[in-house]
């Protein structure tokens, strides 16, 4: 069969072999660059469907922002089809996101050149930041119990609440559909690796239930075999890089009747892992996360009032402990020298939400919604110190509207008007109320019958975090409760088109100023001192090109292109870089069914070099730019049951992204899953 793609005629055949599949992909890609349609991408069923509930709308439609903004979706089948055991790795593979693993081990990423910071993440509408920094370790959070992760971009609803300056992330768990069922997953990779997780769901009729649980056991990763030894670090396995981990969760439901839900749930991860030294430094960090445990409790609930009137509640606890141990010397069991330390936090948040959704207003459907969150940090320095603590709370009312102009044009509008209110500073003088006033608009416009333009342009605020503002940080920081909002201008414009033989394309253009950019600035160079100061300003601009087909049969493609021009402008700059941006990346997948029990998927990633600066002399250098390759095969056993093996890193890239801290070499590995 001919079909014309790009003003080109192409001929559809009924399989092609995989000898000339790239190489013909290739070729099309070329001649015409297209985002497919959600599809399930592999041969995993898994079990459970999407917890609606944990949603942030009140209905079980598109959120309205996704018509003007780029909102991206990773379901249970991608997860398990790229191997990512965790959030982090599985945000990597989405476009505009670049991942990085720091000092302390934990992997962070950065959405469109915004830091985790700026991109808050949501568990089942749940904001878990950790209070104190506003980060959360992705890396620790196991994808055992997920539905899907949804990754917004730029201007995301206001219905999130505050802080959302580069977009959110709301990871959605599992909601039972049957009277009985469940999934497994046992993992086995180098170096001496296991992983195990488990899900199970119940649902009847008017109630459901379901609990999860996930072990992670590992001494850690080796080295490519290409790794140049450095003063602590030999060949082989990366020096204090295992870790043990431990997760669960459970939840139960009940719906009244039509209309009415409500749940009540549970989600705990504990974890204890080492922090790798840098390779080349004359003075090594001999540190252990010996207690790492993050636990959240709450109660959501969905209501409908009347046909035009819908309500949402959401009430949480979410608790935060951590003991970071300092060592003497690599053997990680004395305390002894003056550098050596034992910190402790013990933070929690108390909040909650209320959203409130009508459609009274012909071709209008309106959403308000309010936000509070109490954040309190407590910290110990070391051993026998005094504790200090300190409390913030923070406010947010916020209105959207979705209105229908024409039947294939729309209109979305929002504002926030966020508080942030300090309560307690320990015993020190308290700063004033913080507030901030955040509009946004979009339009989305569908014509030549199947082409979706979109466009919006949105102010973003984020509030300085506790430990901006007040913490020392073991001595080497000056508080600075003076400091202000952030702020960012985000505009974006954006196409995306159904294809031919399953394929379909999207392009994305993007901008963000920032000003009042919170940055650390050596304030005392006699004491080697910092301080947090408001005197940055960024601007972010690129472009992202995403195609996905199932043009050939028994085949899913996918290709995404990421261009990031990041770039400093602060008045005072020594350079326009900024760290753990690339410029440039490439993700490449195919999954290829040899027959209805074989199937073969491949992964490729490229991202181009990045910059960072000596944290020693202060000059600004370049990481090497790297490609990984990952390749596997899957075998269904029995209906339920599969098993995969396969290789990461097939090439052995030796490669870091960040300066002194090497990643994984090739690592076998292979998972046997199962789901009823």
């Amino acid at each position: 069969m001919k079909v014309k793609a790009g003003g080109q005629e192409f001929v559809m055949v009924k399989r092609l072999k995989p000898a000339i599949l790239w190489t013909t992909v290739s070729v099309l890609l070329i001649v015409n660059a297209p985002l497919a349609q959600e599809e399930k991408t592999g041969p995993f069923p898994g079990a459970g469907g999407v917890f609606s509930l944990g949603e942030v709308i009140v209905r079980g439609k598109a959120d309205a922002i996704s018509e003007i903004a780029t909102v991206e979706t990773i379901d249970e089948e991608r997860i398990d089809l790229t191997n990512s055991e965790n959030v982090s790795d599985a945000l990597d593979t989405l476009p505009g996101v670049f991942l990085t693993v720091g000092t302390k081990n934990e992997k962070n990423f950065t959405v469109r050149g915004f830091g985790q910071r700026y991109v808050p993440i949501f568990y089942d509408g749940i904001p878990i930041s950790v209070p104190n920094d506003g980060y959360i370790d992705a890396g620790k959070l196991p994808t055992a119990n997920i539905a899907q992760i949804t990754l917004t971009k730029g201007n995301s609803s206001v219905l999130y609440g505050p802080n959302a300056m580069g977009g959110v992330i709301n990871i959605v768990s599992k909601k039972p559909e049957k009277t009985l069922e469940g999934d497994f997953a046992v993992g086995f990779s180098e170096v001496k690796t296991m992983d195990y997780k488990a899900y199970i769901g119940s649902n009847l009729d008017k109630f459901y239930f379901t609990a999860n649980g996930s072990f992670l056991d590992s001494d850690g990763f080796r080295l490519s075999s290409d790794f140049t030894p450095g003063k602590n670090q030999g060949d082989g396995t990366r020096e204090n890089s295992d870790i043990n981990q431990k997760s669960g969760g459970a939840k139960i439901g009940f719906t009244p009747v039509c209309g009415h839900e409500y749940a009540l749930g549970i989600n705990t991860v504990k974890s204890e892992w080492g922090l790798p030294p840098d390779v080349y430094t004359d003075r090594p960090r001999f540190w252990k996360f010996t207690d790492w445990k993050k636990t959240t409790y709450y109660l959501i609930g969905d209501s409908k009032i009347t046909d035009q009137l819908w309500t949402k509640i959401r009430l949480y606890r979410d608790t935060y402990k951590n003991v970071l141990d300092s060592y003497d010397d690599d053997t990680y069991t004395t305390q002894a020298r003056r550098y050596a330390f034992h910190s402790t936090y013990d933070d929690y948040s108390n909040g909650g939400s209320l959203t409130v959704q009508t459609t009274y207003l012909p071709r209008n459907t309106t959403s308000f919604s309010f936000h509070y969150k109490e954040d309190v940090h407590k910290e110990q320095d070391d051993y026998n110190e005094a504790w200090e603590r300190y409390e913030s709370e923070i406010f947010s009312f916020g209105i959207e509207d979705s209105f229908e102009i024409l039947e294939n044009l729309s209109l979305v509008f929002g504002a926030s008007y966020d508080i942030q209110k300090p309560k307690y500073a320990n015993g020190g003088e308290l700063r004033d109320d913080d507030d901030t006033f955040n509009p946004q608009a979009g339009l989305h416009w569908t014509c030549l019958e199947d082409l979706g333009l979109h466009m919006s342009v949105g102010k973003k605020t984020r509030f300085p975090t506790l430990l901006e503002l007040y913490s020392g940080l073991l001595g080497k920081n000056i508080p600075n409760p003076l400091l202000e909002p952030e702020d960012a201008v985000n505009y974006e414009i954006g196409a995306e088109k159904p294809l031919p033989g399953n394929s379909s394309a999207c392009l994305n253009l993007f901008c963000s100023d920032v000003r009042n950019l919170i940055v650390k600035k050596e304030v005392s160079p006699r004491t080697d001192q910092d301080q947090y100061q408001n005197i940055g300003k960024a601007q972010f601009k690129g472009l992202e090109v995403i195609f996905k087909s199932g043009f050939f049969e028994n085949n899913i493609f996918e290709l995404h292109y990421t261009y990031l021009d990041a770039k400093n402008r602060s008045p005072d700059r020594t350079s326009d870089h900024l760290e753990e941006n690339p410029e440039h990346k490439i993700y490449v997948s195919d999954l290829y069914e040899l027959t209805d029990w074989l199937s073969f998927f491949g992964k490729l990633q490229w991202n181009s070099k990045r910059w960072y600066e000596d944290g020693d002399s202060g000059e600004w250098d370049t990481l090497n730019g790297f490609t990984t390759v990952n390749l596997k095969a899957i075998a269904t056993l029995a209906k339920g049951i599969t098993l995969e093996a396969g290789l990461r890193n097939l090439f052995d890239e030796d490669y870091s992204l960040s300066s002194g801290y090497p990643r994984e070499g090739r690592t076998f590995f292979a998972v046997l899953r199962g789901s009823f």
